[in-house]
């Protein structure tokens, strides 16, 4: 089970445990709703541990014998008193939290920076630099701090750091004057690409007048390059983004182009990944406020444009 199925599966159960808390505390008060409940499941004992559905001294048999407890408050609504009681305590140490609440805190701390953020960077600090400056591709690489304070939150930081995607959406700066952008590995270093386990490419084929599937093939060449010495990478997920299908003039040199994409990202899984099916592919069909699916007889659709589906385009640096 991937990362993104896992914590969908969590939101899933605390969804049903918010519906199924709100369904009990309506029983308590509501005899109707009491009754239908009470058809649904005769439980003795709830999950909780205390009496959630117990009969009565009198007669068993019937729903109206029966006594639904009460949810305790404190899950229906906010403490009050007790965080005013716990501010008096003395201070803990940060490792006095269990595991669980410390990796909650590592994924809101410690994420990976998204190309919109890196490569923002770049043009912020091009204003700052001389246009004719020598050293106007160098670009400042840093580590957050939370990854520097001690030995074991590093440790623990970092499992959690590996266990999210990497995405690359976005086609790195142009230097003007030139027709391919910078390498990507003057924005992350060729050692934390070498350590990252989960990818995700989200490639845009057919953008602009003259395409953009020679773009992102020097993109990706860059990124199979360092793999190609030395990588983790456990999954691969490849969004394929088609745009401008009408245009067939464009698209009889883009096919070319994809064709040459496609075959560099399969002979890195044959010869460089660790098992078969590392490479996952999807492919939308990008029309104007839709994007269909391929692969299915009924495609799936969805809105167009999505910040978090459908991010990037070259045409954004151009």
């Amino acid at each position: 089970m991937t990362r993104y199925e896992s914590k969908k599966k969590l939101l899933d159960w605390q969804r049903t445990q918010r519906l199924g808390r709100r369904r009990v505390d309506k029983a308590t008060k509501d005899p109707v709703a009491r009754s239908k409940l009470l058809e649904e499941a005769r439980l003795p004992v709830s999950s909780l541990g205390s009496l959630s559905l117990h009969c009565s001294d009198g007669d068993t048999s019937t729903s109206e014998n029966i006594t639904l407890a009460q949810l305790p408050p404190f899950l229906l609504s906010s403490p009050g008193s007790e965080s005013q009681a716990l501010t008096s305590k003395p201070g803990y140490s940060f490792f006095a939290f269990p595991l669980e609440i410390r990796d909650m805190i590592y994924e809101y701390a410690v994420q990976y920076p998204t190309c919109l953020d890196l490569f923002a960077s770049y043009y912020s600090r091009k204003e700052k630099r001389s246009r004719f400056a020598c050293s106007g591709t160098e670009v400042e690489l840093h580590t957050p701090t939370v990854l520097l304070l001690c030995k074991q939150i590093t440790r623990e930081a970092l499992t959690v750091l590996r266990s999210q995607p990497f995405v690359i959406d976005r086609i790195p700066p142009f230097i003007h004057g030139y027709r391919l952008p910078l390498p990507i590995t003057d924005f992350i270093s060729i050692p934390t690409l070498q350590n990252i386990r989960f990818f995700e490419f989200k490639v845009a084929v057919g953008e602009g007048n003259y395409g953009s599937a020679h773009v992102w093939r020097r993109v990706l060449e860059n990124v199979l390059d360092a793999w190609a010495q030395k990588n983790s990478v456990v999954r691969l997920g490849v969004m394929i983004k088609l745009c401008n299908l009408a245009a067939e003039g464009l698209w009889w040199r883009e096919l070319q182009e994809y064709e040459i994409l496609v075959d560099k990202i399969n002979n890195f899984e044959f010869r460089h990944a660790a098992k078969p099916g590392t490479v996952q592919y999807e492919h939308w069909i990008l029309d104007v406020y839709y994007a269909y699916r391929t692969g299915y007889r009924n495609p799936l659709i969805r809105m167009h444009p999505d910040q978090y589906i459908w991010q990037g385009s070259p045409m954004e640096y151009v």
